[in-house]
């Protein structure tokens, strides 16, 4: 059974719920028409910025919290769901609790995307009470964001970066490392108190493997749970929603967020070369949220018990990825090697660079 069934045929089942209102969806077995569905949907999202202090009374400042949008369904839907609350809170007279401003990186430079311009304009015409900012990917450097032991030099200097990658996955990888820290960067520099990432529980899901399979396990809380990172608050409202409820709330809703949703599902390349373990990932859970719905959820449950604690004590930041660096001695020789093979300075010794042990296997190469 998939995880969102229509019903179809037969006798109309009443909503378990409200009792007036027919079935149009199961969800997680639970038999929900349209209104009880999409307020299922926004309590969800509603509850996990209660539990981060994400809310507004009159005696509490007013938060500026940022929203970076890919224009996936998730993150459009956080979107209108905050739009929503916002209005409600404005027309009932009470304080609204914070500003929205959200944030698009291009990353046509580096990655075969679809153009979004057009994207955006509809974005900031059926939401227009935020601010909206759309900086490119390239930007990062100006952030000042440094990625040291990598080949910094030049006008091109993230494509160079990019292209002296060994495999498709460490180039994803470096991608999504650059994006990540550059929506920090940006917060920080923008004054932001809150980085509301739109992540799905399939996508966490997605995550967690594909990161412990880069060698970057130990980062997992901090880039799967809530938690401050350089002193931001980074929030996951949607991490209780799989990616099919959120996909269905798009479409159900009036209007519906369709025309605004250009992401696509990440497919397979049909040549090992340009196979990466982010898209097979993907690929693996868009399955299994069909039919197993649960596997996916007790993987974001697993991951949600790692604590971070122990590791902040003590630790340098990666050069590469900014993210802790362990204490403990488990890469061996291969990370020694990698950070012994850095050039000299000026001084003749060699930098003392500290690096994870996902970017010292998977986005880090010798430099010649």
């Amino acid at each position: 059974m998939s995880l969102i069934n229509n019903v179809t045929g037969g006798k109309p089942t009443p909503c378990a719920r409200c009792q007036h209102f027919d079935t149009v969806l199961i969800v997680r077995a639970e038999h929900l028409c349209r209104d009880c569905f999409t307020k299922y949907v926004g309590t969800k999202v509603l509850k996990r910025l209660e539990a981060n202090k994400i809310r507004g009374g009159f005696k509490e400042a007013q938060k500026t919290v940022l929203l970076p949008v890919s224009f996936g369904a998730s993150s459009v839907t956080l979107l209108h769901i905050l739009d929503q609350q916002l209005q409600d809170r404005a027309q009932q007279g009470r304080h609204c609790g914070y500003n929205l401003h959200v944030l698009f990186i291009d990353q046509s430079t580096v990655l075969d995307e679809v153009d979004v311009r057009d994207a955006m304009e509809l974005l900031s015409q059926r939401y227009p009470a935020h601010k909206y900012t759309t900086i490119s990917l390239e930007d990062c450097f100006d952030y000042g964001i440094e990625f040291e032991g990598l080949s910094n030099s030049g006008e091109d200097r993230l494509q160079h970066i990019i292209s002296s990658m060994p495999s498709a996955t460490s180039k994803v990888d470096f991608i999504d490392i650059a994006r990540r820290r550059l929506i920090i960067a940006f917060a920080k520099k923008s004054g932001n108190d809150s980085i509301l990432f739109g992540d799905s529980t399939t996508r966490i899901a997605e995550k967690t493997l594909s990161e412990t399979a880069k060698g970057r396990g130990v980062a997992l809380p901090w880039l799967t749970a809530d938690g401050f990172i350089e002193g931001i608050h980074c929030i996951f409202p949607m991490r209780d929603l799989l990616r099919k409820e959120i996909t269905a709330y798009a479409s159900m809703i009036s209007p519906p967020l369709t025309p605004l949703i250009s992401g696509e599902s990440p497919k397979v390349s049909a040549s090992s070369k340009d196979t990466t373990i982010d898209g097979l990932m993907s690929q693996y859970f868009e399955s299994v949220e069909q039919n197993y719905p649960s596997i996916v959820a007790n993987v974001v449950r697993t991951s949600g018990r790692l604590n971070p604690l122990a590791m902040l004590e003590g630790c340098r930041s990666c050069s590469i990825c900014g993210d802790g660096v362990s204490t403990i001695s488990w890469g061996g020789e291969q990370q020694d090697s990698v950070i012994s093979s850095q050039p000299a300075n000026r001084d003749g010794q060699k930098p003392a660079l500290a690096l994870c042990y996902g970017c010292a296997r998977t986005a880090l190469r010798p430099q010649d």
